[in-house]
């Protein structure tokens, strides 16, 4: 029997999660993935570090990544989201706190990476999709396409603010603030997201229970409609390396040229308001791309829209790296807009490719790779700008990874569930 919709409540639940989840995810990602990067030449000239030094921050925090990811998606999948999302987003905003007074570069990986990098791996980007990823079935798209299209808009907001904060105040008042911002904002989103619709008595996209879906003490089942694909059974398919293969290319090599966004320009003779001003065109064009290609997927095959967006994005590089001037870096912006647009299709695609349970757990698990991946690739290119004075070797590696991460996309088809197959 197919649950009812729900036609009592006027808003369903779980849109103020996604809308808090949302606020969360665009606050505590423009500040600690996307708009750290603002802060690379700042620190590293404050500090006296070379580039391979500061790129190793980054890379450091990619590792803790991988380290923590497993764990933080079981812990997700078995505990839910909710207190994860309240101890990632203290410690996060503790740790930058703790930042703004560092006085020597061990002092800054060890707080970058033991607390603000810990903070996020535990309460933002996969904690927060995993949250919203139990909410909805056949809303998912739309669901997950506005949580991650936030992400993006942090890229787009945040950066320029922090660009404005370090010139008038620098970059140590400019992380105290931001600090002290994302720890008070933590509170309230604790306090309204739940992890799970059943846990009020719901069923995810707001339909009314049933008699399959309701147990003999009146509580929500999880039924196996909902289940999807178990951890063993996700990690014999083929379509999972090869969506992880995809994956590390895009985010490995895309990681890494924005790490060293604000050098790579400053080499082509950009200053950073104008570098700046990429950025936030790069991120401004991300926001509404990942919402249309996360919805797209409903569709489109993911797939393809994830095949297409690599080969485009491969182009903007070798575009770039062969013309070295303002006209190729605004191509170079577009086409890595493209690749920030395809981020919710990915994650979609492994959504509705393995289903609900184990969808944190299975992101964990890709996570080890990619985040090892996104440890190597910043560290590389900053040690061939310290070895050669240049970004072209880097960027030309870059657009091949891209072309790679093409075809594995392409050739992932969706997998069939074992019980189909008897």
């Amino acid at each position: 029997m197919k649950p009812e919709s729900n036609k009592e409540s006027k808003i369903f639940y779980g849109w103020w999660v996604v809308l808090f989840a949302a606020i969360q995810g665009m606050f505590g990602n423009g500040v600690i993935s996307n708009g750290f990067s603002r802060f690379f030449e700042p620190i590293r000239n404050d500090l006296s570090i070379s580039y391979a030094q500061m790129s190793l921050v980054f890379s450091l925090q990619r590792a803790e990544g991988s380290v923590a990811g497993p764990l933080v998606g079981w812990l997700v999948d078995n505990y839910g989201a909710r207190p994860m999302i309240l101890f990632g987003g203290l410690c996060a905003g503790i740790g930058l706190i703790c930042v703004a007074y560092v006085q020597t570069y061990w002092q800054l990986i060890f707080l970058f990476v033991g607390l603000v990098s810990l903070g996020k791996s535990a309460g933002l980007g996969q904690t927060l999709m995993g949250l919203v990823n139990r909410w909805f079935i056949r809303k998912k798209a739309i669901a997950m396409s506005t949580l991650m299209t936030s992400f993006a808009a942090g890229g787009a907001i945040v950066v320029p603010v922090l660009n404005a904060g370090i010139n008038a105040y620098g970059w140590r008042t400019t992380v105290l603030i931001m600090g002290i911002f994302i720890t008070i904002l933590t509170i309230p989103v604790s306090l309204v997201v739940r992890s799970k619709p059943e846990d009020m008595g719901l069923l995810p996209d707001g339909d009314l229970p049933d008699s399959d879906t309701v147990n003999l003490d009146g509580s929500i089942a999880v039924t196996k409609r909902f289940e999807g694909f178990s951890v063993s059974e996700a990690m014999r398919t083929l379509p999972f390396w090869l969506i992880l293969v995809g994956l590390v290319c895009r985010t490995g090599a895309t990681n890494a040229m924005l790490i060293h966004w604000f050098p790579i320009m400053n080499l082509y003779g950009i200053g950073s308001s104008m570098a700046t001003v990429l950025w936030s065109l790069t991120m401004g064009i991300g926001v509404p791309l990942r919402f249309f290609m996360g919805y797209a997927t409903d569709f489109f095959s993911p797939r393809i829209i994830l095949s297409v967006g690599m080969i485009v994005g491969s182009a903007g590089v070798f575009i770039l790296w062969a013309t070295g001037n303002i006209a190729g870096a605004i191509c170079f912006s577009l086409c890595i807009a493209i690749i920030e647009g395809i981020t919710s299709a990915n994650w979609l695609m492994l959504a509705n490719y393995y289903g609900q349970a184990r969808f944190a757990t299975l992101m964990g698990i890709m996570s080890v790779f990619h985040n090892s991946f996104m440890f190597v690739t910043p560290l590389y290119a900053g040690w061939l700008r310290d070895d050669t004075g240049s970004y072209s070797i880097a960027l030309v590696t870059f657009g091949i990874i891209f072309g790679i991460g093409a075809v594995s996309f392409a050739i992932a088809k969706k997998p069939i569930h074992p019980s189909q197959l008897n």
